[in-house]
């Protein structure tokens, strides 16, 4: 137990992002915190507690109880596995601490437990808030009992494991017996091959109605007929314990549900104990003797860049090649053209939108700022979900002295980081927008404008981000998930994108509520509004960037 403690210890002290403690910077992110905390994490609490209030109301009308609370609990095991796999796998066998904990007396157990517990509280701190936020929704709704609240306390902690658990144990099995196996050693491939499966089983449960609405769906969850459902309780068996001991109040099933959570637990350390060892060696000496495959090198391969050039394919390549960014910093841009397409063709959704449609055909000024309200905040969410301005620097780790040593001034070099966001999230917002028109059935006119200011709002999110990243990087990373996993740049640059969104929707409500100028006018007093923020933000960010640069701010 000692060395699991020193371990743990040492793990999370080269994981976590260290945080300034002393002057401005350290009160600065300090105000970023709360403002972060009042932005997005109360509001996601207090969506899913209202959702399960909600669901449970509806449910218990019908002759149902726990089925909604369970179906937000398998959303959460379904995404717990998803997001949690790659970090399981570079935390056990690619962190480069290995090099130093391998040669210590300490058992192979204690080595993978000591990861578990680190990834467990890194990964579901968020959760615990969203289960805790998700059991108030579901005692407004249902009657208080005592043994039901302790159950509820309890799974707070203890629904977080057995995702955890199957990641730790595909890990160790997949290395220990597979690890030659390129498809298997491909984890992107299979996390794909996961998000296929999980979402097809979600899609399948709607498909399953004669007709798509909310009630139906209720039905279908208290009925026990919801195909996905039906899979998520075999998969996740814990989840039906849990319900079972918090909707019957049964105090046998809350300890059964202890003991089936610490019986999965001991089998992933007897599993590391038996497996971990071989994984990390055949990792080790697969990478060794694997053959390097030769690189055609052409002629135009050597041929004349500008510097500017030449940065910009660097942080491209950086962002195309490393699988870590190419999956959360690029392919994850391609969420938002999908959920339009989604919206307007899925028919839960399709009817009302469609009814907005021709409520924004007629020119009623309401439906504009509806439409203005929904660009902007595309813009903004989708630059902070996408990560790469807040990482810009980050990026760099250990070698951030490379910028300041290259024949390239750091504007220059700001510029191109910069430019590199733009280019993928200012495309995605583009093209996001432009299919959004369509469907809207916008002119030609109104939608050039709307993609203009889609890109004046990724501007002022890309500007924030690169601000925020070089005033205090994370560049202590074990490996590029660490670069994304537990910075809070990027997620103080969501709080800030959703603290001006939020104030530009405001506005215009309120230039709707009290004003009768026309849309075309609000359309104007926006477009200079946001292109005066994004002068001002470029003129700071690109001085007090470079500023941070030359000084070194961020090795303090």
């Amino acid at each position: 137990m000692k060395n699991f403690r020193i371990l743990l210890s040492m793990i999370s002290r080269n994981n976590d992002m260290e945080m300034p403690e002393h002057g401005d910077k350290a009160k600065a992110y300090k105000v970023m915190g709360i403002i972060a905390m009042c932005c997005i994490m109360i509001p996601c609490c207090i969506v899913v507690g209202f959702i399960v209030y909600i669901m449970t109301a509806a449910l218990m009308e019908a002759g149902g109880c726990t089925e909604g609370l369970n179906l937000v609990i398998q959303l959460m095991s379904v995404f717990g596995v998803l997001f949690s796999i790659m970090v399981i796998f570079n935390l056990l066998y690619f962190s480069s601490d290995l090099d130093h904990l391998l040669p210590l007396p300490v058992k192979p157990a204690e080595l993978v437990a000591a990861k578990f517990t680190h990834a467990y509280f890194a990964e579901s701190v968020m959760e615990f808030m969203v289960l805790f936020c998700g059991f108030i929704g579901y005692f407004v709704a249902a009657e208080i009992k005592p043994v039901s609240v302790i159950t509820s306390l309890l799974g707070v902690f203890l629904l977080p494991v057995l995702p955890l658990v199957y990641c730790g144990i595909f890990a160790l099995i997949v290395m220990a017996f597979f690890s030659r196996l390129k498809l298997l050693r491909n984890v992107d491939f299979m996390v794909g091959l996961a998000v296929v499966v999980f979402a097809g089983l979600f899609i399948w449960s709607f498909a399953q109605m004669d007709s798509v609405n909310i009630n139906n769906y209720i039905d279908s969850l208290k009925n026990g007929d919801n195909i996905f459902i039906k899979v998520m309780n075999n998969i996740f068996f814990t989840v039906p314990l849990f319900l079972k001991a918090l909707g019957s109040n049964n105090i046998v099933y809350m300890l059964l549900f202890v003991l089936v959570n610490a019986g999965c637990v001991a089998l992933l350390f007897f599993l590391g104990n038996l497996l971990y060892l071989r994984g990390v060696y055949l990792v080790s000496s697969t990478g060794r003797s694997g053959r390097r495959q030769k690189e055609v090198v052409g002629l135009q391969d050597f041929a004349i860049k500008t510097p500017f050039r030449s940065y910009m394919a660097k942080e491209i390549k950086t962002l195309v090649r490393t699988p870590a960014y190419r999956k959360y910093c690029v392919v994850v841009n391609l969420i938002w053209p999908i959920l339009v397409v989604a919206l307007f063709n899925i028919p839960a959704t399709a009817d009302s939108i469609r009814a907005f449609r021709d409520t924004f055909g007629r020119g009623l000024f309401l439906a504009d700022m509806v439409m203005l309200v929904a660009v902007i905040a595309l813009a903004f969410f989708a630059t902070a979900m996408n990560s790469i301005a807040s990482t810009a620097f980050t990026r760099e780790g250990s070698h951030i002295s490379f910028i300041k040593h290259i024949p390239m001034s750091y504007d220059l070099q700001i510029r191109a980081k910069v430019w590199v966001s733009m280019l993928f999230s200012g495309v995605t917002i583009a093209v996001t927008t432009v299919i959004l028109c369509i469907y809207m059935e916008c002119s030609v006119i109104d939608s050039v404008y709307y993609v203009v200011l889609g890109i004046l709002g990724s501007g002022i999110c890309t500007y924030t981000g690169v601000l925020l990243d070089s005033t205090h990087p994370k560049l202590d990373w074990e490996d590029e998930y660490g670069a994304l996993r537990g910075n809070l740049n990027a997620f103080f640059n969501m709080a800030i994108a959703i603290v001006i969104a939020i104030v530009l929707c405001v506005a215009g409500y309120l230039v709707f509520k009290f004003t009768m100028i026309p849309s075309y006018a609000v359309y104007i007093i926006f477009f200079i509004i946001m292109g005066a923020i994004l002068v001002i933000l470029r003129s700071i960010t690109m001085r007090r960037s470079a500023w941070n640069i030359d000084t070194d701010v961020y090795s303090y």
